[in-house]
């Protein structure tokens, strides 16, 4: 057993909470989560070497592969109504009430959702192949991204983004130059979360916005599966947040929390359940899905969700 590491943010001794591997691609090792009993942060252990760190994310790791491909006949009519729910002038929208085009932006925004109106520039901070920033590039926002896999940047690059091939250490940001950064799924990869949202503050323009999407280790499903829960992606996540300890990390970094809401998610149950079964395709039968989303919605609106989504000045 590895020794306790002190909790980043409050710096009390953690306990060991899970024992678990990479059921995501079957990968030999054993990996440990600790939680700190005060903010409920938790980390893996034991530490990744630059090496085994490259090892952890082959190329057919999602966000390296994932591609925007555009609507067509009736999805077409169906993006331009969820748009104007989220406040754009979507063309050739369907003719509803306002109250219904706002409940279908809802629900969009569960898996995706552009920031508000007007556009402007934004920084997608580990933007992957550049699906989520290719998708704003048509609403008028001009997008920049980081993206260390090589493969995955010259990909974001082709569907027009301006990528820093680098770790968010490493990148080279002007200051005060964006009006709304990203961290879709990004935050629990690094080592250390505060440093990596310091190194963004000076980047982020008067009034911007900074919104941060993250599982939720206080989940409900997290406790009921424990090892098999879906997002703890080990060795990948390297942080595992809470809301308590997603706020602390937020205002070490000097933002300020506007809002923090649980976004349902049926792949905590759904994903639990493969691993279980030890059948990747479980994962996508439509029984489980349906128990996920019946799940995941129930979970959220308790404030117990699998996801949680921050956005802060």
């Amino acid at each position: 057993m590895n020794p306790a590491p002190p909790c980043p943010l409050c710096e009390r001794p953690t306990r060991l909470l899970l024992r678990s591997r990479d059921y995501h691609f079957g990968r030999a090792g054993e990996y440990e989560v600790w939680q700190c009993p005060g903010c409920g942060l938790g980390q893996t252990q034991p530490p990744l070497s630059d090496e085994e760190r490259r090892a952890a994310y082959p190329a057919a790791y999602a966000c390296f592969r994932r591609a925007n491909r555009p609507a067509t006949g009736w999805r077409r009519r169906l993006s331009a109504t969820v748009l104007r729910g989220f406040g754009y002038d979507g063309t050739d929208a369907w003719p509803m009430p306002a109250l219904l085009v706002r409940g279908l932006a809802a629900v969009r925004g569960w898996t995706w959702q552009p920031p508000p109106p007007p556009p402007g520039r934004l920084l997608d901070v580990g933007c992957g192949s550049g699906a989520y920033g290719g998708s704003l590039l048509a609403l008028g926002w001009q997008v920049d991204g980081i993206e260390p896999d090589p493969d995955a940047a010259a990909r974001a690059r082709q569907a027009g983004l301006q990528v820093h091939t680098c770790g968010l250490l490493e990148a080279e940001l002007p200051p005060a130059e964006y009006d709304v950064i990203t961290l879709w799924h990004v935050l629990e990869h690094l080592d250390d979360a505060v440093a990596g949202l310091r190194h963004l503050r000076p980047a982020l323009r008067p009034g911007g916005l900074l919104i941060v999407e993250t599982p939720n280790l206080a989940a409900w499903v997290a406790r009921l599966t424990g090892p098999y829960w879906f997002h703890l992606d080990l060795p990948r996540h390297r942080l595992h947040f809470t809301p308590m300890s997603l706020r602390r990390a937020l205002e070490q970094a000097s933002f300020q929390v506007r809002s923090l809401r649980h976004i349902p998610n049926p792949h905590g149950l759904a994903g639990a359940l493969a691993y279980r079964l030890g059948r990747a395709a479980v994962r996508w039968w439509l029984p489980v899905q349906m128990a996920g989303w019946g799940v995941g919605l129930t979970t959220a609106a308790l404030g117990r969700g699998d996801v949680i989504r921050a956005v802060a000045m």
